[in-house]
């Protein structure tokens, strides 16, 4: 089986985006698959803290400065089948990769012995993390029913949408998009917008805006469900995506809230090793096998309008 990368982010810091990565690995691990989890949080990795493990200067940093490749970077993280790549941790110099950068992790990354290679982006849509986002086979995004998390959400999305189609279109149409995005922020969203109509319309796009976007899907889930109100955010976010940016948002379900996470996050321990009996780890196998399945993206399209 080729290597699969997926691509972890979110719109906003402290969303539980780390504890998803490292439960996502770990339950990979246990369906027997090889798991490299990277650390690519360029404000401050901190993948290592949830493993209990020290910091190292054998991290991301020396891939960067061309002194090390990735494969020389791999850590053993103690569970089997999980290994890992320390990120960057003196954030006080300048991290975003370039694309020449990015696309030589990429082509190192395919290479290594191992069936999924999970991402740990940092918060917000960067360059860099737009960049990685786009080019994973997964990407999925973290988010909870805090207001502000779920307008950073849709900010993200909305800036993904906006990356992806400037890839497609002319100079010139992309700068009708834009202006078109800032006069209907301006008269405070009166009406209705939407992506594809706008392209039709009014820049005269002929891009296949379906097909665009059926390539490169994103997947949501909610952390730190409490309630059938937070459970079913997941669901609306969806709906928006479908009737604002005609964009499939696959919505893979939530993970409750949960004690014993931040106990194991406290005692620097995964808590799908330190609680393997949890429900949250029900869900995190719910989520991994829904994203393995063979049929995982045809059942996906399906879906798509």
């Amino acid at each position: 089986m080729a290597t699969k990368i997926w691509s972890v982010g979110a719109g906003k810091g402290g969303v539980g985006k780390t504890f998803t990565v490292s439960s996502l690995g770990i339950t990979l691990s246990k369906l027997n698959h090889n798991v490299l989890l990277l650390d690519l949080d360029l404000s401050g990795a901190n993948l290592h803290s949830t493993f209990g493990l020290p910091l190292t200067q054998n991290n991301l940093r020396k891939f960067v400065s061309g002194e090390k490749s990735i494969k020389e970077l791999i850590t053993l993280t103690g569970i089997p089948r999980v290994s890992y790549v320390q990120g960057f941790w003196d954030n006080w110099t300048p991290s975003e990769l370039n694309e020449r950068m990015i696309t030589e992790l990429f082509s190192q990354v395919r290479e290594l012995p191992f069936d999924f290679v999970i991402v740990d982006l940092g918060a917000g849509p960067s360059p860099t993390y737009l960049e990685v986002f786009k080019r994973s086979d997964e990407r999925i995004l973290i988010g909870n029913s805090e207001p502000t998390t779920v307008e950073k959400t849709y900010r993200f999305i909305e800036t993904y949408v906006c990356s992806t189609l400037k890839e497609r279109v002319s100079s010139e149409q992309y700068l009708a998009l834009e202006k078109a995005l800032r006069d209907y922020r301006w008269n405070q969203g009166k009406g209705y917008f939407s992506f594809r109509n706008f392209l039709k319309t009014q820049i005269g796009s002929d891009l296949n805006y379906s097909q665009v976007f059926e390539e490169r899907p994103i997947h949501f889930i909610v952390n730190s469900s409490r309630s059938r109100l937070d459970q079913d955010l997941g669901f609306s976010m969806k709906s928006v995506c479908t009737k604002y940016y005609d964009f499939p948002l696959n919505y893979l379900g939530p993970i409750d809230f949960d004690n014993a996470v931040w106990q194991a996050v406290r005692n620097c321990e995964p808590v799908l090793i330190e609680k393997p009996f949890t429900p949250i780890a029900g869900q995190f196998l719910s989520i991994v096998k829904t994203m393995t399945h063979t049929n995982f993206h045809s059942n996906l399209y399906k879906a798509v309008i």
